[in-house]
């Protein structure tokens, strides 16, 4: 049982992305790296880029589909924010019901309205929210969030960041002080402000 319910402690990975939103050979010609040496240090930089900037990262957007799960207490509002984008579609809503086992509600009960940047949930008329175990993670409600399963499915700008930034951790390697090591490149930021309204974290 989740203890407290901050934004951070609500939300948790249920499925995670099947692909990458940029490949080895896409960044390596970016680099202008042409040889294998440095593939195991450039797949480590892709990835620590992509959990920098992904869903909770910088960019405060999921790129690749995935999916989450959002926990909401036992008495919701009427209607009920997802906080994290876009919104692809809700999945499942669970609940632990009065004995604390977990419950798989009735999807068609719901009505998910907004856009995928600013998505609702809430029980349609007739129907409410289910009656659930008094904990600060009564209810469970997963969803898929991000621009598409596949690489063509990504903004440009976000993926040619993700590249800027490699390109300056893989040139910087050796930096050592705490300010250099925390500089950003130049136009990281704005090319993801393209896209992001807001961000989460």
């Amino acid at each position: 049982m989740l203890t407290s319910l901050s934004c951070h402690d609500a939300l948790e990975i249920v499925q995670a992305p099947e692909n990458k939103p940029v490949t080895l050979d896409e960044v390596k010609d970016h680099l202008n790296v042409a040889d294998s040496v440095d593939n195991a240090k450039i797949t480590r930089l892709i990835n620590v880029a992509i959990a920098y900037i992904d869903v909770k990262g910088a960019l405060g957007q999921a790129m690749i589909t995935q999916k989450w799960a959002q926990w909401i207490n036992s008495k919701p509002p009427q209607s009920v924010d997802l906080i994290l984008e876009p919104v692809q579609g809700v999945t499942d809503v669970k609940y632990y019901d009065t004995d604390g086992d977990l419950q798989t509600d009735t999807l068609a009960n719901y009505e998910v309205f907004g856009t995928a940047f600013q998505t609702k949930i809430k029980p349609k008329q007739g129907f409410s929210w289910p009656v659930a175990q008094d904990r600060q993670d009564a209810i469970k409600i997963e969803y898929k969030i991000g621009f598409g399963a596949d690489i063509e499915d990504i903004p440009d700008n976000i993926r040619h960041a993700i590249m800027v930034l490699i390109g300056h951790w893989h040139t910087n390697a050796e930096q050592t002080q705490m300010d250099e090591l925390s500089n950003i490149p130049y136009g990281f930021e704005e090319l993801l402000n393209i896209h992001r309204n807001s961000w989460y974290g």
